[in-house]
């Protein structure tokens, strides 16, 4: 008799479910006690971080008693997805979307009345006011999630000063209302867009705290690894550790397709169809990047093919000596791109960049493969970057004889740089089988 094969426990093409959710704990506590002093927080991310499920799980009734315990009883959350607005939305069908739980469940006949009354006059300034203040005055607070809030600051209906500034003042001034955006930008950034729209006054994000979504740490990512049982290995869990960094998304879909694949090579029949997958991540990273995370990014990635391409007879001694790229990877590091390695998980000691006596890495080996596909040898074609390099982005780190050093060590392409996918994650995973036996 046949049976079905296994429920597949790794997530990588929608967000994940509260019951699915993983880690975070630090961020979600922060977050609820915001929550429960009428704070608002601003979630910052990168691409495939983790954001939209974050907010899934503020907004799961479960979590909201583990972490408020009876207080998550005065409050009345509505999640509002931002992505897939059209050009006719506007602050009618906003305001109605966000006080549409509060109607389902008014709590008081005087709420309801607010309520209607606020509806009827169109989302006035003072009817707001009025019904948010009087819910404050209850113990009573509408959180409002906010996934892809930067949609709204670019929105053509939405330009205007008085929305965002009334939505500052319902925030600060009533106590009934908290708020939980999440962005890629920051809040310096959210208040930069907001200066065109303003002539004075305070910045209409100053009330908002940044809590930035990092990578996934070692100890989140055994749990993870956990999640397949016997069906990794331990060359399998430092395999995908090695190609997929600390990224939840990454690791989530690298898992899966190994799972998936089956037969000789399946490391590197895996990766290839793993790679397949994701390049449009790093296309949607690069474009979320400012000009110096590209560049430090770029860097370390040329910086270990030139490492495989000379071996020990590579010399970097001149990006040792620039002061100023010890801060950038230290920047890198906490976007999940970069990091510094020590004790724990294996890395391939024999290709990393050396900075004062740290050595660093790229967090995920496959993004160096998107380097040499888009920098070395032009099989992917970005107009962001053709403009980044056109235009010498990266002379502010390093001079233009450093970097023409570098890019002509990395380009010099030999036989393993212009093997396939499936024949850099072969010689990868080889490296990792070896190392483990010493």
């Amino acid at each position: 008799m046949d049976y079905p094969p296994p429920s597949m426990p790794y997530i990588f093409g929608r967000p994940v479910r509260p019951k699915e959710f993983l880690g975070r704990s630090a961020e979600l506590r922060t977050v609820f006690n915001r929550m429960r002093n009428g704070e608002s927080t601003a979630m910052v991310g990168d691409p495939h971080i983790g954001k939209t499920s974050f907010l899934l799980k503020l907004a799961d009734p479960r979590t909201q008693s583990d972490f408020l315990g009876t207080d998550a009883g005065s409050l009345t959350f509505s999640n509002l997805d931002l992505h897939p607005i059209g050009n006719d939305y506007d602050l009618r069908t906003f305001w109605e979307e966000a006080l549409y739980s509060l109607k389902d469940n008014p709590g008081s006949d005087e709420v309801a009345r607010l309520l209607e009354r606020t509806s009827n006059s169109g989302y006035a300034r003072l009817d707001l006011d009025r019904l948010f203040t009087y819910l404050g005055q209850e113990d009573r607070r509408v959180v409002l999630l906010l996934d892809e809030f930067e949609r709204l600051l670019k929105h053509r209906n939405f330009q205007d000063a008085s929305f965002f500034a009334l939505l500052r003042s319902l925030a600060t001034r009533t106590g009934g209302l908290s708020l939980v955006s999440a962005s890629r930008i920051t809040v310096a950034d959210m208040n930069l867009i907001g200066r065109g729209l303003l002539d004075t006054g305070s910045p209409f994000f100053n009330n908002m705290i940044e809590v930035r979504l990092h990578a996934l740490s070692d100890a989140d990512i055994n749990l993870l690894l956990d999640r397949a049982g016997e069906a990794l290995s331990s060359s399998d869990r430092r395999f995908v550790r090695r190609l997929a960094g600390r990224n939840p998304f990454l690791l989530q879909a690298l898992c899966g397709t190994l799972l998936e694949t089956e037969g000789e090579d399946r490391q590197a029949q895996a990766a290839e169809n793993f790679y397949d997958r994701i390049t449009f991540h790093f296309d949607d990273l690069w474009q979320s990047m400012d000009d110096q995370t590209r560049t430090t990014a770029v860097i370390l990635s040329l910086v270990e093919l030139g490492g495989r391409v000379l071996g020990s007879d590579f010399a970097y001694g001149e990006i040792e000596k620039v002061d100023t790229f010890g801060p950038e990877l230290r920047k890198l590091a906490e976007r999940g791109l970069a990091e510094q390695v020590g004790e724990g998980w294996q890395f391939d000691t024999d290709h990393l960049l050396v900075w004062h006596g740290e050595r660093w890495s790229v967090s995920a080996q496959v993004f160096t493969w998107w380097v040499r596909d888009v920098a070395m040898l032009g099989t992917r074609r970005l107009p962001s970057y053709d403009e980044w390099l056109e235009n010498k982005r990266y002379t502010f780190l390093l001079t233009q004889e450093q970097w023409d050093g570098l890019s002509r060590t990395a380009q010099k392409v030999p036989d393993w740089a212009v093997k396939g996918v499936a024949g850099l994650a072969k010689s990868l995973f080889e490296e990792i089988v070896m190392k483990g036996r010493v």
